[in-house]
Order: structure tokens, then C-alpha cells, then sequence
């Protein structure tokens, strides 16, 4: 994760109206993405259940076209419900050679921009996904089988994008405040000396 080279601010100073719903708004997110956290280890849980089992029923010879796109959906929600609270946390990949060379002061803007720049893209890409997925239930889509409808699977780009928007603004908000969401990497206190 990249932080802003600031230590952690016990305050802000920010006006306290301010203070108290910025606070509210990072423990709504942080809350949302234990949640997605939480949903993620179970959908991983019930993959590796159901995958077991598709794979002893493929070996039987028995052969249950819906299974592939369910096995599909399964993974599709895991990946996007994973990535929520990497996005909160700003622990995505990132090229981190310059960036560690930056003085405290650069660090934070780019890390305001990284943030501004994943509201925008991830909320644009959580509008078009759900235009899809809205299209995707007005006209009955069904998945490659045909057994499943489609819209369980569509649906998880809006939500997952939207759930990073909101959590790149948590992010933001916890740059802005000078507040570190969690300790700096051995390579980040090494750039720091």
C-alpha cells in the first residue's frame, strides 16, 4: 500500500462535523468490505465444494451442462468480491520504484490522484455494468448452457465496481486525514531513511 509518508494523525484538521462523518463513512466501508470479505472466503469455500463435486460427477461419466457456467459465476464473484477491500486498502499492484523515491508531500497527492482516478474509473465501470445487467434481466439472457439465467453473473460488475468506488473514497478520505490504513511495507520504511 502506498500511504501518504505522514505519520498517523490522532486528529484532523478538519472542522468536527466534518471529522465525525468522514468517520462514519470509513467505518461504513470498512464494514462493507469485511462483509465482502467474509462473502468472498465463503463463495471460495462453497467453489472448492462444488468444484469436488463436479469433478466426481464428470468422473462418473454423468454430465451436468449447467454446472460449467455455475462453476464460472462461483469464481467470477470470488475474484470481484476479493479485490473490494484491496481497493480500500490501496494494496493493488502498483509500480512502487519512483514512487518510493517521491518526498512525503508527492506521495500523498499520487495517492490522491491513484484515488480520484479509481472513483471515476470504477464507478463508470460499475454504471455500464449495470446497464448490462439490467438489459441482461429485461431481455432473459441465459448463460452458455442455457439453463442459468445470465443476470447472477452480470450483476456482480455493478456491485463489485460500485462497492470499489465507494472504497476508493474511503481511501481518499484516509489521505486527506493523513490516517494510514495500515503499517508501511519493509521496502516503504526502507524509502523513508
Amino acid at each position: 500500500m502506498r500511504d501518504s509518508g505522514r505519520p498517523a494523525a490522532a486528529g484532523s484538521a478538519l472542522p468536527g462535523a466534518f471529522q465525525g462523518r468522514f468517520r462514519f463513512v470509513d467505518r461504513a466501508v470498512q464494514a462493507t468490505a469485511a462483509l465482502s470479505d467474509q462473502l468472498s472466503a465463503f463463495i471460495c469455500a462453497f467453489l472448492i465444494v462444488v468444484t469436488t463435486a463436479a469433478m466426481l460427477i464428470y468422473q462418473a461419466g454423468i454430465a451436468i451442462a449447467w454446472l460449467d457456467d455455475l462453476l464460472r459465476m462461483l469464481l467470477i464473484w470470488l475474484v470481484y468480491l476479493g479485490t473490494v477491500s484491496l481497493c480500500l486498502h490501496n494494496d493493488h499492484i502498483a509500480m512502487d520504484a519512483a514512487y518510493l523515491r517521491f518526498p512525503a508531500g508527492l506521495r500523498r497527492w499520487v495517492d490522491m490522484l491513484v484515488a480520484l482516478l479509481g472513483i471515476a474509473l470504477c464507478g463508470f465501470v460499475a454504471k455500464i455494468g449495470y446497464d448490462s445487467f439490467r438489459q441482461a434481466l429485461e431481455f432473459g439472457e441465459r448463460l452458455g448452457s442455457g439453463d442459468l439465467p445470465s443476470w447472477p453473473q452480470d450483476l456482480v460488475i455493478p456491485v463489485c465496481f460500485g462497492l470499489m468506488a465507494v472504497a476508493y473514497v474511503s481511501h481518499l478520505l484516509s489521505v486527506i486525514r493523513g490516517r494510514q490504513v495500515r503499517a508501511p511495507s519493509e521496502a516503504e520504511r526502507a524509502a523513508q531513511l
